[in-house]
């Protein structure tokens, strides 16, 4: 399988406001990045479109990429016309085919215009003869289904590409898909597990784009559902370029381009296959067999232990860390545990055992016999509590837990919020059991989360952070290695309420010395592993 040509459907940059320090912004920070991953063109929005006079910034837009124009397809900003900011439609079109402006973005709720057919209808009225791309968000509606099904249907002959969707947002786009056919979908945020093929097996691959959402988001982890797809060749290609060139009316020469620097992980990716060594998963659940759903929003589509395994192979997972979904997140410690025990038993060689523990529904003496037939009995290695329980990780009701788990040097892995003591409760658990190993969950999700994390890994060495969230912030991995070392980083997925495939790209895909991703990738979890006396 050879590198695919990408054509990115979901870019924007320029200065805005609340960027982090250390995000990137510039045009040439776009240029480097899609360079960086192989991403060989663009359709390209400016970040000033949601500050500032459209017009102005639509004629910046195409003005600053103008030397670029081989690469990146200006996408304007557009709204109607009676606010008397912004030109009727007539000579709006005759602007952007003065331009090549093909694709227009809609943001209805920033702009603060009726979402109705007296305000829009002058607008559908050019663009649908015209087939014009339309891109928007869910969220520009509210996520309301009639007004974003009412907006498809006024511009019934344009393609209306969904971005920015998230994985939980499932049931509202599987709605919209069915009842809209010219609704297409972007993923750099919609990781749903296995949703590229699912969405391509009922809607059709022609209603599928690659998106990556740079410069905010890692386009990185973006390629996992292209590195490896299960779409077949054609399919592929339609997702990575042709439905956007066909949607664009693009017949510009394009040609793949190689992630500069691709070391040997990025060269198994690309080609779509296994990577090589000792790939660990550190953070992952499972459902029961055959169920496809966490309850609430959560659509996890084939999320039983033989299908995700089965994913973990093909992309280079050797071994999983493993809890259920029902243990920790539905305080159902008992039926979780049991389904754990279960799946490791099934898959001894591919499955590394995760317990539960809510002191709300076991007594001191229930955790204590808990841990002693799954974490002595069958070598559970790591714990996991929730802070669904309303309870702070340091209360002294988990005691018993983190005893054994110090004395037995497991690790535990946390997803600090409030409601379970903040970082304050991982400070003090730290301090109080040395022999137990802290994993920091999420801690790659936020710009300011991770400055909170590295501040208490740098205070404790038994302290480390786990990678995995959906926004995949770009070049934040690389930042917190700069911080703490590489040694201290270890990636997870959380599958399967996330796909898997993203959040490994996201990690293969760093500008990161091929030493250093062999330690997040596995090498760091493979000794922390090796601690446990059990």
């Amino acid at each position: 399988m050879t590198n695919p040509l990408l054509f990115d459907s979901w870019i924007s940059y320029g200065p805005r406001p609340n960027k982090d320090p250390q995000e990137r912004w510039a045009l040439d920070h776009l240029l480097e990045d899609m360079d960086s991953f192989g991403i060989a063109a663009a359709l390209v929005r400016h970040e000033q479109m949601a500050c500032y006079d459209a017009m102005h910034v639509n004629a910046r837009l195409t003005s600053e990429i103008s030397h670029y124009r081989d690469r990146l397809v200006p996408c304007w900003t557009v709204l109607p016309h009676q606010g008397g900011d912004f030109p009727e439609p007539d000579e709006l079109m005759r602007r952007m085919d003065d331009n090549e402006v093909r694709a227009a973005f809609f943001q209805p709720g920033w702009h603060h215009y009726p979402l109705h057919e007296d305000v829009l209808k002058p607008l559908a009225e050019v663009m649908n003869p015209r087939k014009m791309l339309i891109l928007t968000t869910l969220e520009e509606f509210g996520g309301q289904y009639d007004s974003i099904k009412d907006f498809c249907r006024l511009f019934y002959n344009c393609a209306v590409l969904i971005g920015q969707a998230s994985w939980n947002q499932w049931r509202l786009v599987t709605a919209l898909m069915g009842t809209c056919p010219n609704i297409h979908l972007e993923f750099h945020l919609f990781q749903a597990n296995r949703a590229v093929e699912y969405l391509a097996s009922r809607y059709g691959a022609d209603r599928l784009l690659f998106g990556s959402g740079l410069l905010r988001h890692s386009g990185g982890a973006a390629r996992g559902f292209v590195d490896w797809s299960y779409l077949n060749m054609n399919d592929k290609a339609k997702f990575t370029h042709a439905n956007l060139q066909r949607l664009l009316k693009s017949d510009a020469p394009l040609s793949p381009r190689m992630p500069s620097g691709a070391d040997d992980y990025v060269q198994a990716a690309i080609a779509g296959q296994a990577l090589p060594g000792n790939i660990l998963d550190a953070h992952c659940h499972v459902l029961d067999d055959e169920l496809d759903g966490g309850g609430g929003p959560y659509v996890m589509f084939q999320g039983d232990s033989y299908h995700m395994v089965q994913l973990a192979h093909d992309i280079g997972i050797k071994r999983t860390a493993m809890m259920s979904w029902n243990g920790p997140v539905c305080m159902d410690v008992e039926a979780g545990n049991a389904l754990v025990e279960k799946v490791v038993h099934r898959h001894p060689q591919e499955i590394i055992g995760v317990s539960s523990c809510d002191p709300t529904h076991q007594t001191p003496e229930q955790i204590e016999n808990m841990c002693r037939r799954l974490h002595l009995e069958k070598k559970f290695r790591g714990m996991k509590p929730y802070y669904k329980n309303g309870i702070s990780y340091a209360d002294p009701l988990y005691e018993p837990y983190w005893r054994f788990g110090d004395a037995y040097h497991l690790y535990a892995l946390l997803h600090v919020s409030f409601a379970a003591g903040g970082m304050e409760a991982v400070r003090s658990l730290a301090r109080e059991y040395p022999g137990l190993t802290i994993l920091i969950a999420h801690s790659g999700g936020k710009w300011d989360f991770a400055r909170q994390v590295t501040a208490v890994i740098g205070e404790f060495e038994n302290v480390m952070a786990e990678l995995t969230l959906t926004p995949v912030p770009n070049r934040i991995i690389e930042w917190m290695c700069g911080e703490v070392g590489s040694n201290r980083v270890l990636f997870g997925t959380d599958a399967p309420m996330r796909d898997p495939r993203p959040q490994l790209a996201w990690c293969v895909h760093t500008q990161l010395e091929a030493h250093d991703k062999t330690n997040i990738l596995g090498g760091n979890f493979e000794r922390i592993l090796a601690r446990a006396r059990i």
